[in-house]
């Protein structure tokens, strides 16, 4: 029983306390302050205990059979109710329900969508850039990673169109609609054989393989994020490493920028800062900052002599990718 009056003095106080706490409603009556008339006024008793102090007490705890003062509460808060003394209780007062500001019924809402990712593609970076990544085609690599889904796909060209007859030959057909994927999981790179017979091709014979390095043959790319290029391959002749421009290539009158990787017996890694590329000495129009229109990257074997026979040999290509990546 003892327990149950505590139970009742501890919930009188917190009601107390809620009161005085909600805004607009009236503070509750301090323990000094208690009379006969608050007392009547809320069905309870008034009485005055040995130390002078006045209380109220309900009718269940006016029998002497009950000791009203089992398992009273202390104040620990300065601006709560006075602390309250052994000879002190609060009796239950009746709290109406708009003195009382009610606890919500409905939780706070918690999304249940997840926040949506960004909308720029993935592959470009905040600045615009494309990020050139390492191709390995001793990893039987496929794709270069130009840093976007449909560049850095291999291809071929030769001189046909300037009425030449050089060709490659390739361990495996590359002119299906897997491309070079087969031969490069052959050759563990992009690996063939070359020949070069100038035709009535008035300029020096070639052939050329290449991807592209932004997303179309149309389309232009930043590269300078990449700060160079890096490659690893092995050749019997010299290999020219140009950058297509896309629709300014006729507009420089097809004096685009290269570096030359040197013929190599055995596999051979060199790295191009772009500000090593430059046009050939008879370019006429020049381009400033050509990696910042990039469009795509060619390997290109040529003849030494324009209007005769370069001769033949082979060639693979093993890496390929940003400056310093291939080592």
């Amino acid at each position: 029983m003892k327990k149950l009056i505590g139970l009742l003095a501890t919930s009188s106080l917190f009601m107390l306390a809620a009161c005085s706490d909600d805004e607009g409603s009236s503070p509750a009556t301090p323990v000094s302050s208690i009379t006969p008339e608050f007392c009547q006024a809320n069905n309870m008793s008034y009485t005055v205990t040995p130390n002078g102090d006045g209380i109220c007490v309900a009718a269940a705890l006016s029998s002497s059979s009950i000791d009203p003062y089992a398992g009273l509460l202390q104040s620990s808060s300065s601006d709560a109710l006075p602390a309250l003394s052994s000879s002190s209780v609060i009796a239950p007062v009746n709290v109406s329900s708009s003195s009382v500001a009610p606890a919500s019924s409905t939780p706070a809402p918690t999304s249940s969508t997840p926040a949506p990712a960004s909308s720029a593609p993935a592959e470009e970076a905040g600045d615009g850039t494309w990020h050139l990544a390492l191709w390995d085609g001793t990893a039987d690599d496929i794709q270069v990673p130009t840093g976007n889904k449909t560049g850095g796909y291999w291809y071929s060209y030769t001189d046909s169109g300037d009425k030449g007859e050089s060709s490659f030959t390739w361990a495996v057909d590359v002119t299906g609609a897997d491309g070079f994927s087969d031969l490069i999981k052959e050759c563990h790179g992009v690996c063939g054989e070359f020949t070069l017979l100038v035709g009535t091709n008035p300029y020096k014979p070639y052939v050329g393989l290449g991807f592209n390095y932004s997303k179309s043959a149309t389309e232009a790319a930043d590269a300078t994020s990449s700060r160079g290029v890096c490659v690893t391959y092995k050749s019997d002749i010299d290999i020219i490493l140009e950058m297509g421009l896309g629709s300014k290539d006729k507009t420089i009158g097809y004096a685009n920028p290269f570096v030359t990787l040197p013929a190599a017996t055995a596999a051979t890694t060199a790295d191009f800062a772009w500000s090593e590329f430059a046009q050939p000495d008879w370019a006429e129009t020049t381009v400033a900052n050509p990696e910042k229109a990039l469009v795509s990257l060619k390997f290109k074997f040529a003849g030494t002599t324009d209007g005769e026979d370069g001769g033949s040999g082979s060639f693979s290509i093993m890496k390929f990718g940003a400056a310093g990546q291939c080592n």
